[in-house]
């Protein structure tokens, strides 16, 4: 149902930082997030136009949440914003903060299970990054966040390329271990068919030889994406 005193919140606080494109709103005890049409400034070669982004997220969110639960609920749809119940803590804030000690193993399981669910149900992110998914400690819940993302820079399947670009954003976080990356693809191999997402990752590697050859010589240079690139390359030739 439609809540014109969450349209005058959301109207308001536009208002009040009419440069930002994501903010946060607190309304009648429950935390929203507001995503704007409108660029952030940042990655325009590896991004869409702020149109097509926002409109391409929008879609998305709505194709997903008709099969799973697995984006974000929207509560308010504008032709320059959307409004999202907000979901939780985010991966990499479960990795570094404290207070998630407990439920680390769980929460990357449960990633893991619902990225091969979403490729099962034949989608796919374009970007899982663990900023871009949220753990709810309280239901056990994940929600992949920021679905705007549709470039393709290699030729492969997207699951295939939605599980290199998770595995590579785990291997920039530098942990001391790979305990909850395997926990992770624990998760994601408990789904049916997986084995062939898996299968196709390794061709994948395999197929861009040179490319990842290139990045294992860049290595001693430190660049933390080349280094995690050729990381998740090792780690993905071992399974």
């Amino acid at each position: 149902m439609f809540n014109k005193s969450l349209l005058k919140s959301v109207q308001s606080a536009i208002a009040e930082h009419p440069d930002k494109r994501v903010l946060s709103l607190s309304f009648e005890n429950k935390k929203y997030f507001i995503k704007r049409r409108r660029g952030n400034g940042r990655n325009a070669f590896a991004k869409q136009n702020p149109s097509a982004a926002f409109w391409c997220e929008a879609y998305k969110i709505m194709t997903v949440n008709a099969r799973l639960r697995l984006a974000p609920k929207l509560v308010l749809l504008d032709e320059d914003f959307f409004v999202m119940e907000a979901a939780g803590k985010t991966l990499q804030g479960v990795a570094k903060e404290a207070e998630y000690a407990d439920v680390r193993q769980e929460a990357f399981e449960k990633a893991g299970q619902g990225l091969a669910r979403l490729h099962a149900a034949g989608l796919h992110h374009g970007r899982p990054a663990l900023r871009d998914i949220a753990y709810d400690r309280e239901d056990g819940t994940i929600t992949l966040l920021d679905w705007e993302n549709e470039k393709k820079f290699v030729d492969a399947p997207a699951p295939v390329l939605d599980l290199f670009l998770f595995l590579h954003s785990c291997f920039r976080e530098e942990w001391p271990d790979n305990a909850l990356i395997d926990a992770a693809v624990a998760g994601y191999g408990s789904v049916e068919g997986s084995d062939q997402v898996f299968m196709a990752l390794k061709a994948f590697i395999a197929d861009h030889h040179t490319l990842f050859a290139v990045c294992h010589a860049l290595t001693p240079f430190g660049w933390i994406d080349v280094v995690s690139v050729d990381k998740a390359k090792a780690y993905i030739a071992a399974l």
